[in-house]
């Protein structure tokens, strides 16, 4: 059971943490990270033999949240915490990458006179224009996204588009 203190401070402590996503097109808390703060307040209160969750269970439950959180979901290169990386394993700057990688090989086959290419020459074209380090992993990965969109195909080496 939880005492009326515990519940405003579990309501506070989750809105905290989706404030935190706001405005970054990040998902910081869901109603599952919610659940969870209510059982490890829970399972803090029976550690202590108290049949009633207090305040103090709640802010241990949302300091080992935290904890928790920052260490699974920091996306290593903003720094910040996208949840997206544990529920997806992939973060939101990095599936934006990806798709920007999709839309510049699009606009690369679309420009040029056979709407083909040799997938190395796309890895080489994108990369040039788009002036960032661009793996031929990731190429990949925006190919086979195209591929799932039914906006390109592939065959022996080489991407076309559909028409």
């Amino acid at each position: 059971r939880l005492s009326d203190d515990a519940s405003r401070d579990l309501v506070d402590a989750y809105v905290e943490m989706r404030r935190l996503g706001a405005g970054r097109k990040t998902i910081s808390a869901t109603p599952r990270q919610l659940e969870s703060l209510v059982r490890l307040a829970e399972a803090h209160a029976r550690l202590h033999l108290r049949a009633e969750v207090t305040r103090e269970d709640v802010e241990e439950a949302v300091r080992l949240m935290r904890v928790a959180t920052q260490q699974a979901a920091t996306d290593p290169t903003t720094g910040t915490i996208d949840m997206d990386l544990i529920a997806t394993g992939r973060s939101a700057a990095a599936r934006g990458k990806i798709d920007q990688l999709a839309a510049a090989l699009l606009e690369h086959l679309r420009n040029s006179s056979t709407g083909a290419s040799a997938i190395a020459a796309l890895h080489q074209a994108v990369a040039e224009a788009a002036a960032i380090d661009v793996t031929m992993g990731e190429v990949r990965e925006a190919i086979d996204q195209l591929k799932a969109e039914h906006s390109v195909r592939e065959a022996q080496g080489s991407v076309s588009l559909v028409l």
